[in-house]
Parts: structure tokens; C-alpha cells; sequence
């Protein structure tokens, strides 16, 4: 098969450059003209999709060369965006940055190649002029085969930007609009610990809003004529859409709310195709309810471990599922949500009490980064033998003080000193984040329970 859709890569010499600002400004202004807009972004990332999907009303895609490998990312790519006009794919850290620093490897140039797609390179445009030049040079020349056609500033006020995108044109790029300094997207875009804050956990509407102002400063011709730069690719037929085979009798609840919202689209899509799914919020819903599966994604639960723990009554439940030999799959947050408390700022939240544990939080991050391990005792979500690959995003460590067989042992990665994945009864939880693409969790704890009779 083919696809031709037009499409953008969005990047940057470097993180923290308004990348994610650009992007959905550029979204917007597409969205705005009357484009159906597709998006993606490059890397193992819950928050900026989650931005993305706030805009678009759609689910963002990962597009992940380390998880998913070459024909995953352009069988996605085509998979995902076949309903719309156009795609906008944000990429990840500087342009050329990869995980070993030496190779391409999980890079946005990586995939910019992969998909044949011109790259509109984001410059934060504040305390430069005539460098803006160099970083272009250097930039595009590094690797011709990056397709560098147009640039967008950021964080520039009106006198800069004559003097900015003349030095751009100079350089044979389009100069395709620019983001004014703003203290409304300051605010709207403000760090912690992990990235942004997550979408989810603001008002949609003050996001579209700032974003809307903003990409009022966006050439949206010049986008469209770069977009249909794109070269056709060419791949083998994407045969995942298939007859739904599970009898969806088992019930599943998600875990969600302010303080659980790492979850990819595709573990929600998966567990609606294979179940009947009832959302839970952790810190309103007081029971869980007549389920079979409780899956508990990462998220922020330190944030809001004081309103976690005021829900006495949805912990209870929760913990008398699981002793009463209830299935469960944490990851990371969902981890830590299930252990005795989580000490944050000096204070200590009472937790679910499931792992007899305290959860630590750091200043630093334990781990940030790709992760594999493998599976050394049979578990519900997998046998031993089995190698897991994702990754672990966590400023938290865990103090033990039951007596647990983990059931994963690292080849990199931290967990739990570099062990993860405790399982009490029929409740399992770890670090680890994996993306149904590289390895289905839901199926396989689905079949272990056809297994055991349940």
C-alpha cells in the first residue's frame, strides 16, 4: 500500500524550545481553514498527546522507533491518519537527538525519514538574531536527507520579527509564522516534575482558547504547500483491523481522574474491545463495583494524594477486591497508588495498603528513560522468559517492608532496585509503562484468567 497524505514533522534544536506551543498552534490554524487533522507525537509521551487530543477532540498517537521499530511507525502512521487532511507529528527533544547520543536511534530525524515528511523546525526566537542563521545552516546540513523546508519562532515580540524571518527566507526556508511572547501561554504551558502539566487536569477550554490567540500568527498556506512536500510510502498491507473474537463478558475498570491520566489510547481501546469498560474517578466514586479487572495507570497520585486519601471508602473497596483474589494491573502511579502511603513535600498520604510499602518522591528522577526486562516468574500478565520492553518515567522510589518474589528482573531500567513486578493474589504492579504495540498486556491477563477458571 501507499499513503500520500500530506503531512508535517515539527521540531526543534532542542527540548524546552515552545515545540509543543508551535505544534498545536499550527494544529489549530490547520483545524481553523477547514483541514481534518491527524496527530502524532515521536517517543514514549502521555502529556504532550494529551494537549493534542485536547485540541483535535481525537486520540494523539505514539510513533516510537525503539517500541514499535520502522513498519510500526509508518503502519500507525497510515493507520491513524487515514480519516483526516493532513498530520502533525511533534517530535521529541532537539531534531538529531537520539537515546544513545550516537546513533539515530529514536530520534525525530529518524522518523522524519521514515515518513518522508518536511520538518518545520521551532527556534525560540528570544535573546538571538543573527545565530538563527547558524542554527539553520548547521541543522539542515548535518543530514541532507532531513528534509528541513520551513521555521516557526517562538517566544518573540513584533520588533523581532522582520529581523528573524528575514534571516529564515535568507537561509531558503518558508518563515511560516511565529508565537508572540505571551504570559497566557507561559502559564497555560508550565512545567513539573515529569513535563507539563497534563491536559487533562486543566480547562479544555482555556487551552483552546491561548492556543486559538496564538495561531492567528500562523501561515496556514505556506504549512499546506510544505505538507504536500511529502514523498509517498510505500508498505505492507495493516492488517490489525480484525473480527472482535472476545466475548466481552469480562468487566474492566479504569482507573482515571486528575491523578491517573498516563494512559496511551490504544490500553483504553483494547479493554472496550475485549469487555465491558466502567471509568472509575478515585476521588469521587466510593466503590468499584461488580468487575473483573481493575487496570490502574500511571499519572500524578503524589499531586493529589491528599484527596486520594480522603476517599477512604473507594480504597477500601479496592483493597478488599484485590484480598478477595481480584485482578489488577498497575503501572507506575497505579503502583504507588497501591502501596501503604506516599510520603511528598514532608507529608505522608494513606494509600490503598495492597503492597506493604511507603513511596518515596524525589527531587531527581529515579528513572527517565527505555526500559527492558524480563519476566523470571509466571504472572498474569506474562510467563517467564518474556521480554518486556517500555518505559519508566518516575521520580519515586519503594520501601519494602513485606516480604515480595518480584516477578521482572531489569536489563535496564530501575524499578525497585533493579527488580519490579509484585503480585498479590491476582494483583500485579510495576514501574514499567507498555504500549499495547509492543506488547499486549490486556490479552495475555485475559487468557491467564481463562486459564485459572475465572
Amino acid at each position: 500500500m501507499v499513503s500520500e497524505k500530506p503531512r508535517l514533522i515539527i521540531a526543534s534544536y532542542k527540548g524546552k524550545a515552545g515545540k509543543t506551543t508551535a505544534t498545536l498552534a499550527i494544529a489549530m490554524a490547520l483545524i481553523k481553514a477547514g483541514y481534518r487533522v491527524s496527530m502524532f507525537k515521536v517517543g514514549p509521551d502521555f502529556i504532550d498527546p494529551s494537549y493534542h487530543t485536547a485540541l483535535t477532540g481525537e486520540p494523539s498517537r505514539n510513533l516510537d522507533y525503539i517500541l514499535m521499530g520502522s513498519e510500526g511507525i509508518i503502519r500507525r502512521f497510515y493507520r491513524y491518519s487515514r480519516d483526516s487532511n493532513i498530520a502533525v507529528i511533534e517530535g521529541v527533544s532537539g531534531l538529531y537527538d537520539s537515546v544513545d547520543g550516537i546513533t539515530e536511534d529514536g530520534s525525530t530525524a529518524q522518523v522524519a525519514k521514515l515518513l518522508r515528511a518536511p520538518v518545520i523546525l521551532v527556534i525560540n526566537g528570544e535573546r538571538i538574531n543573527r545565530t538563527v542563521r547558524a542554527l539553520i545552516r548547521g541543522l539542515r546540513d548535518f543530514d541532507p536527507e532531513v528534509k528541513i523546508m520551513g521555521a516557526v519562532l517562538t517566544n518573540i515580540n513584533q520588533r523581532q520579527v522582520d529581523k528573524l524571518s528575514r534571516a529564515v527566507e535568507d537561509e531558503g526556508l518558508e518563515f511560516v509564522g511565529f508565537i508572540p511572547r505571551s504570559d497566557d501561554v507561559e502559564e497555560l504551558m508550565q512545567y513539573r516534575h515529569l513535563g507539563l502539566v497534563h491536559a487533562q487536569e486543566m480547562d479544555r477550554a482555556r487551552i483552546i482558547s491561548v492556543i486559538n490567540e496564538v495561531s492567528k500568527y500562523i501561515d496556514v498556506n505556506k504549512l499546506v504547500s510544505i505538507a504536500k512536500e511529502s514523498e509517498p510510502i510505500a508498505f505492507e498491507q495493516d492488517n490489525v483491523d480484525s473480527d472482535n473474537t472476545y466475548s466481552r463478558s469480562i468487566k474492566i475498570g479504569v482507573v482515571l481522574g486528575r491523578a491517573f491520566t498516563f494512559y496511551y489510547p490504544e490500553t483504553i481501546e483494547k479493554a472496550q474491545e475485549i469487555g465491558y469498560v466502567k471509568f472509575l474517578d478515585p476521588e469521587i466514586d466510593q466503590e468499584i463495583g461488580n468487575l473483573d479487572l481493575v487496570i490502574i495507570g500511571g499519572g500524578f497520585p503524589e499531586i493529589y494524594g491528599q484527596y486520594l486519601e480522603k476517599n477512604r471508602a473507594f480504597r477500601s473497596d479496592l483493597r478488599r477486591f484485590i484480598d478477595r483474589g481480584g485482578y489488577v494491573y498497575a503501572e507506575c502511579g497505579g503502583l504507588m497508588y497501591l502501596t501503604s502511603s506516599i510520603v511528598y513535600n514532608n507529608e505522608e498520604y494513606e494509600m490503598v495498603g495492597a503492597i506493604d510499602a511507603v513511596t518515596i518522591m524525589h527531587r531527581k528522577p529515579v528513572w527517565y528513560g527505555y526500559a527492558t526486562a524480563k519476566i523470571i516468574r509466571n504472572t498474569p500478565i506474562g510467563d517467564s522468559g518474556t521480554i518486556l520492553k517500555g518505559h519508566e518515567f518516575h521520580y519515586s522510589s519503594i520501601i519494602l517492608r513485606g516480604r515480595y518474589e518480584m516477578a521482572i528482573r531489569y536489563e535496564r531500567g530501575a524499578g525497585i532496585n533493579g527488580l519490579d513486578g509484585i503480585l498479590v493474589n491476582n494483583a500485579y504492579a510495576h514501574y514499567l509503562h507498555i504500549h499495547p504495540e509492543t506488547y499486549d498486556v490486556l490479552s495475555h491477563i485475559l487468557s491467564y484468567m481463562h486459564r485459572n477458571g475465572n
